[in-house]
């Protein structure tokens, strides 16, 4: 049998997945930006260089937008992060370590501050946002981090009760440093490396006590 040919986007096509990969960058700026909420689509059409009306080509509602969103620039880092633990090869205590480093890093990227603000703060009002959210970003991660305990338990490192410590203990320390820096940088700065390794250091003597 005469293998497949491989499908070449024709030019119609590669230009309209660049309007709609504009879109959702502009998606991003605005939910980052104004906050759900207040963000208008009309103010995304106009950053993205299209009319209103193209938006609803591609997405059929604001909410649309937003879990595209988060599809295109968290899923990947979702999944890496998974692929890289089942592959990973060293000790658990070395692989939560990166785990929670990659965590800060990500969460410090340009604009995610912002992003994550908008999604502790408003999504609460939008059900289908918070469990869309929930389900495929926090839940997966939860999941992840059991993961990676119960290897360190079957190893010896981390106590056997670790696995009944709230896995939020881990996250929060994380998501609560990007919002002090959105909120109280000029007032209070942190050095974000120091406080990712002492909640690293925490952590880490807590789960091995």
């Amino acid at each position: 049998m005469e293998a497949l040919k491989e499908h070449i986007p024709s030019k119609r096509e590669q230009q309209k997945e660049a309007r709609r990969n504009a879109i959702i960058d502009a998606g991003f700026q605005e939910f980052a930006l104004q906050g759900f909420t207040a963000a208008k689509l009309d103010d995304v059409a106009v950053r993205a260089g299209v009319g209103k009306g193209t938006i609803y080509l591609y997405f059929d509602s604001k909410e649309a937008l937003f879990e595209e969103v988060v599809r295109k620039n968290m899923f990947p880092l979702r999944d890496e992060a998974r692929q890289f633990a089942e592959s990973f090869q060293g000790t658990a205590t070395e692989l939560l370590t990166l785990h929670l480093e990659k965590m800060y890093e990500t969460l410090h990227q340009d604009k995610m501050p912002e992003l994550v603000a908008m999604i502790m703060g408003e999504t609460s009002r939008f059900p289908s946002l918070t469990d869309f959210f929930f389900k495929e970003m926090i839940e997966n991660h939860q999941s992840l981090l059991r993961d990676i305990i119960q290897k360190g338990v079957d190893r010896g490192e981390f106590r056997e009760s670790a696995l009944r410590q709230f896995t939020q203990i881990l996250i929060a320390p994380a998501m609560i440093s990007a919002i002090w820096r959105l909120q109280f940088d000029e007032q209070s700065p942190i050095d974000f490396d120091e406080y990712a390794r002492a909640h690293i250091e925490f952590v880490l003597r807590g789960l091995k006590t």
